[in-house]
């Protein structure tokens, strides 16, 4: 088996949600930093969405076929009962067929599409700053991917020098290994209690929502974001038109 294969065989299992939080971490960081594997990571997701679609298509057109053909055959008296059942049971398949069809892009999916983690331009080694070993540490575990271990090291600092780009990061590391309460709550907490970087705490906290199949708040704050300057009023207000 070659290594094409072998990344085939990754992906499906990463789109069947069969990895853990560690694994499907490790893989979306190979997607960041592997342009062909970026690439074939892009196709088998349109390809797995269009097998999904139309296996789906296919079993509403073989039910609503099976129900024409009851419909033609003439009703014995003693299964009219059980006609009427199954055509009610079918009629039923038929709705929710339907209905997945037509809804919206999926939630996960839309989270996966728009969810870049937020690049470390808080570290103060970047501006020149004096800084700990402990800060180092944090911002390069973050910056190298190593978002769980991270997001220890950046609770920490927070916790002993309250700072809203490192409350960032920390939102941002917790989203990433799947800890999207504590993420919402890191979000929330910029946007209310620091005057900088809270219009980009409400993008990435209407995805935490996003995440968590809440439309309504996603939206809400999606609506907000797109009435800006910023640059990711655009961003929002395509989002928006995929979570209405």
């Amino acid at each position: 088996m070659d290594t094409n294969e072998n990344d085939i065989l990754l992906l499906e299992k990463f789109f069947d949600e069969e990895m853990n939080a560690t694994e499907r971490e490790q893989l979306m960081q190979r997607v960041k930093d592997d342009e062909p594997f970026k690439a074939l990571y892009e196709r088998e997701k349109l390809l797995i969405m269009a097998i999904r679609h139309d296996g789906l298509k296919n079993n509403l057109g073989y039910l609503q076929s099976l129900e024409a053909a009851m419909e033609r055959e003439p009703i014995a008296t003693t299964s009219r009962k059980w006609y009427y059942l199954s055509a009610a049971a079918i009629t039923g398949v038929l709705i929710t067929l339907a209905v997945m069809l037509s809804r919206p892009n999926d939630p996960e999916q839309l989270f996966q599409s728009y969810f870049t983690p937020y690049p470390n331009v808080f570290d103060p080694t970047v501006r020149g700053e004096q800084t700990t070993p402990r800060h180092s540490e944090a911002f390069q575990d973050y910056e190298q991917g190593n978002y769980s271990k991270a997001a220890d090291e950046l609770g920490t600092l927070y916790k002993e020098h309250p700072d809203p780009g490192v409350l960032m990061l920390l939102g941002n590391a917790n989203l990433m290994v799947g800890r999207v309460e504590e993420a919402k709550q890191n979000f929330i907490t910029l946007n209310d209690k620091f005057d900088s970087l809270d219009l980009q705490a409400k993008w990435y906290l209407s995805l935490c929502y996003l995440k968590t199949g809440d439309m309504e708040q996603a939206r809400k704050i999606l609506r907000e974001l797109g009435e800006t300057d910023i640059s990711y009023a655009s961003k929002a207000r395509e989002l928006l038109e995929k979570v209405k």
